[in-house]
């Protein structure tokens, strides 16, 4: 896709795109067993996360243990961001609606703000996906051009390289950005927060600091912990940013400006453009295991409200709906076919704009 194609796209308003959509949502029955589902993961992710930590604390005395037991700690984390975090704060945990309130401050946990994130990531970034100047998630200037009407800098010659060591520093600027934020006014700022607002944010700060940093110093020489929890930090950082931008900033995709139609019957065409999947069967599942529901973008914007484990089955339905409409469907081959895709968008929005 080049970069003029990939400026804006025309809408389709044909309402047969959202109907047939529509009957590919997945029935009552389907929804409660993905649930259970999605309870069972997150009771294994929740012994990981407690498993590695405690060991990490309490037991390592040495890198031969502390690295083993860190490595299982960051898969773990990213598996709580992926596939508890991100699915609690869409609601997709089912009743009561307090299941979904409480794993959704797992974000907090982990350094961001859930408040934030609904307010970011579900108002947005899902109704807004890929429009340029309202979709934060696209929005990574002055160290990157994502899309084609972002204003292009001279440094961003070098973006397919620098940006990926800078990935790594996700969930440490979210842990401090987010204070300049809680005040910020401005037409992509959440309403002025309440004063609940701000005890959940700042507790969520407190607590992530505690288990992070203060409780291992209790155990281990605070170089160590500082050393261990950049590491660690910096690699879920990474992780999870890449598992975020592989399906809104590829060459696979369209960007779209705000004037374009992407509400109403345009809603689902408008996702379909802007969204892309990645294949994760075979040997790839451990993968699509991590990943949660961000291997199926497509059904996730679509049923955003839906339990991930439900997506799989979805995503059959939608293919071929979307071939029996002639409306592209895509799916990168593989994770590392995914990588190379943001890698070349990377390349193609850093070069000089014609």
């Amino acid at each position: 896709m080049s970069e003029s194609q990939s400026a804006e796209f025309p809408g389709h308003p044909d309402t047969s795109v959202a109907t047939a959509i529509a009957a590919c949502k997945p029935n009552a029955a389907t929804v409660r067993r993905a649930v259970r589902r999605l309870r069972a993961k997150t009771i294994l992710i929740g012994a990981m996360v407690f498993t590695s930590y405690l060991g990490l604390v309490l037991v390592a005395d040495g890198p031969l243990i502390a690295v083993p037991l860190a490595a299982i700690l960051v898969v773990a984390l990213v598996a709580t961001g992926t596939g508890v975090m991100h699915d609690a704060n869409h609601g997709a945990y089912g009743k009561p609606r307090a299941i979904n309130k409480t794993l959704a401050f797992t974000a907090d946990v982990l350094g961001a703000s859930s408040w934030f994130w609904r307010h970011k990531h579900n108002g947005l970034h899902h109704g807004n996906t890929n429009v340029v100047g309202i979709d934060t998630d696209i929005e990574q200037m002055p160290f990157a051009r994502l899309a084609p009407a972002q204003p292009w800098k001279p440094w961003h010659r070098f973006q397919h390289l620098y940006m990926w060591p800078l990935y790594g520093f996700l969930a440490m600027r979210m842990l401090i950005s987010d204070f300049s934020q809680l005040f910020a006014n401005g037409t992509n700022s959440p309403r002025r927060p309440a004063r609940r607002d701000v005890v959940e944010l700042l507790g969520g700060k407190f607590l992530h600091v505690a288990w992070a940093l203060a409780v291992p110093m209790l155990f281990h020489p605070w170089w160590v912990v500082l050393v261990f929890y950049f590491a660690c930090s910096w690699t879920v950082g990474l992780i999870l940013a890449i598992f975020f931008q592989l399906a809104h900033c590829n060459d696979l995709v369209g960007f779209a400006e705000p004037s374009t139609p992407r509400r109403g019957g345009n809603f689902s065409a408008h996702q379909l453009e802007t969204t892309a999947n990645v294949h994760t069967s075979g040997f790839s599942r451990p993968v699509g295991w991590l990943m949660g529901g961000l291997n199926h973008q497509i059904e996730h914007h679509l049923a955003p409200a839906v339990p991930h484990p439900a997506y799989p089955a979805m995503a059959d339905c939608v293919r071929d709906a979307c071939a029996n409409l002639h409306i592209g469907y895509h799916v990168h081959p593989s994770l590392w076919a995914a990588v190379r895709s943001h890698t070349r968008w990377l390349r193609a929005m850093g070069r000089t704009p014609t």
